[in-house]
C-alpha cells in the first residue's frame, strides 16, 4: 500500500488534536509517548484507527506491540504487512516476546499445580 507514512502520520496528527496536544510536525523519530505526549490509550486509539483505515493488525502476529516507541516504528510495524520478502526486523522480538510469554503460562500452570497438591495432602 503506498503512503503508509503518511496515513501514521495523518493518524498522530489527528489524535494529537484530539488531544489538545501542541504538536507542529511529526516526524519518524519522535517518540509517542515522550516527545508527542500520548498516553497508552490513546495509541490504542491510533492503531485502532489505523487498522480499520488500512485493514491490518501488525500486532496481531508480526510485530511485538511493546517493539513500538517511535512514530518510525509505528510506520515500520504497517510496512511490514504489505511486504512481499517476508524478511523482518521485528520477528526475533516477536518471538523472543511470545517464547517469554509460554514461559509465563507454563510457569503459572506448574504453580497452580503445585498449589493444587498441597491443598490435597495438606
Amino acid at each position: 500500500m503506498e503512503n503508509i507514512e503518511q496515513t501514521v502520520f495523518d493518524v498522530i496528527a489527528k489524535v494529537a488534536e484530539e488531544k489538545g496536544l501542541d504538536l507542529k510536525t511529526v516526524g519518524l523519530t519522535q517518540k509517542l509517548v515522550t516527545d508527542i505526549g500520548f498516553k497508552s490509550i490513546d495509541l490504542a486509539r491510533i492503531i485502532a484507527i489505523m487498522e480499520i483505515k488500512l485493514s491490518v493488525d501488525p500486532f496481531s502476529k508480526l510485530v511485538p506491540i511493546t517493539s513500538i516507541q517511535t512514530v518510525g516504528d509505528l510506520c515500520g510495524a504497517y510496512q511490514l504487512c504489505f511486504a512481499d520478502d517476508g524478511n523482518s526486523a521485528y520477528k526475533p522480538d516477536f518471538e523472543r516476546s511470545e517464547s517469554r510469554g509460554e514461559a509465563r503460562l507454563s510457569s503459572s500452570r506448574m504453580h497452580r499445580g503445585e498449589l493444587r497438591k498441597k491443598a490435597r495432602t495438606g
